[in-house]
């Protein structure tokens, strides 16, 4: 079954932004979902990634409170969190709103006076599949706030704001890609992304035969539990051993030469950055020529590397990814790989846009018959980033 189609607009969250506070929001913004077409972990090593926005989206709508204090909704339905202001710029429960209070904090850094706001949410990007949905969640929230204070901050600076928030109130050491691509998306484009100066360049994906197809494993993924920081630490003991400030500076022959020092554990954590990296920039050629092929076969050698390199796929995701092979379209199929910081989430494929249905419904099919695990799927074209979508006058 495709994954959920319920649409969110101003249309649908100010009835129920004014059903749950008795007032009408000021102002309504939005950030995408992503999903990472090729350069995972390469962000927190200052290398190359290269996402795309969803057209799935968080929302955040918002107005003063009457009551004096913050008073927050995580959904549709959802208890209200109350909260003084002052209580509202430290970690605390429920567990969602630190990504609203990380956001706040980081915003008073930044010399900016958040007054008691009320706060509605609500999202059709998937959670804990590995598409982003926190990334949505934190930039739409410094969108709005921003908005509603009056601050001009720029698309990078909110992602940057993301990423703070992440790492001190949900610790999660992430990179950068998430929330950047949330933040500067732009539909009908994926963007190229250098991790190390935040240089970036939009690639256009408009080739009506080429689509992306995106498939959950159901296997819901934390990157909170330490796997995902224990891969940047090896990392990170990696670049001492070869003397370099990160594994951007590295290469292979580097490597190798250093094998005996960097031991089997650290090797092949350092030799799946450095290797994804050179993919990053053949795929983005081979997108850019239309060169579907070639952009199949670094997706694949992407996946082969995050499963046997840098251990973060699983059994579930790795039956997906090898399906891609083996159905009956498979010819349709130009590449699959996971997709996100791994241990479960989703797949990513570029599929001949004609078959895209026919390969969805035989991945689907042959997923449940290996695994005995119902699952969903979703087309996507790039999607626009954070926006305001409604702003009172």
């Amino acid at each position: 079954m495709e994954m959920e189609q319920r649409s969110i607009s101003v249309n649908t969250i100010s009835p129920l932004f004014e059903q749950s506070f008795g007032h009408e929001p000021q102002v309504i913004a939005a950030a995408p979902g992503r999903v990472n077409l090729i350069g995972e972990h390469t962000d927190y090593n200052n290398g190359f990634v290269l996402p795309m926005a969803l057209e799935k989206i968080n929302v955040v709508a918002l107005a003063p409170s009457p009551t004096g204090k913050h008073r927050w909704i995580g959904s549709p339905g959802d208890v209200v969190v109350e909260l003084d202001t002052e209580a509202a710029a430290v970690p605390g429960e429920p567990f969602w709103s630190n990504y609203v209070r990380g956001v706040i904090c980081m915003l008073q850094r930044r010399g900016v006076t958040v007054p008691p706001v009320d706060m509605l949410v609500d999202s059709n990007v998937p959670r804990g599949g590995g598409l982003s949905s926190s990334a949505a969640f934190e930039v739409s929230v410094c969108t709005a706030l921003a908005t509603f204070c009056g601050v001009d901050i720029s698309p990078t600076e909110r992602a940057v704001i993301g990423r703070e928030t992440e790492h001190e109130f949900v610790h999660v050491p992430c990179g950068i890609m998430d929330q950047f691509i949330s933040a500067n998306g732009k539909k009908d484009h994926a963007l190229m992304l250098d991790c190390r100066d935040l240089s970036y360049r939009y690639i256009p994906m408009v080739d009506p035969q080429v689509s992306v197809l995106v498939i959950d494993s159901a296997v819901k993924h934390s990157l909170a539990d330490g796997g995902y920081a224990a891969r940047r630490k090896n990392c990170e003991d990696a670049c001492s051993i070869l003397g370099v400030s990160s594994l951007r500076e590295a290469t292979l022959p580097m490597l190798e030469a250093h094998k005996a020092q960097l031991g089997d554990l650290c090797y092949r954590r350092a030799r799946h950055v450095v290797a994804e990296n050179l993919r990053v920039a053949a795929f983005a050629a081979a997108l850019e020529k239309k060169d579907w092929e070639a952009a199949g076969i670094a997706m694949r050698g992407s996946h082969a590397s995050l499963r046997d390199d840098f251990e973060v796929s699983c059994a579930e995701v790795d039956t997906l990814v090898n399906l891609s092979y083996t159905i009956p379209s498979a010819e349709s199929v130009y590449g699959a790989r996971m997709t996100g910081g791994g241990f479960g989430g989703c797949i990513v494929a570029l599929v001949k846009s004609e078959d895209v249905e026919k390969v969805a419904s035989e991945m689907l099919e042959g997923y449940r018959e290996a695994l005995g695990i119902e699952t969903s799927y979703l087309v996507t074209r790039p999607g626009a980033g954070a926006r305001i979508l409604f702003q009172a006058h």
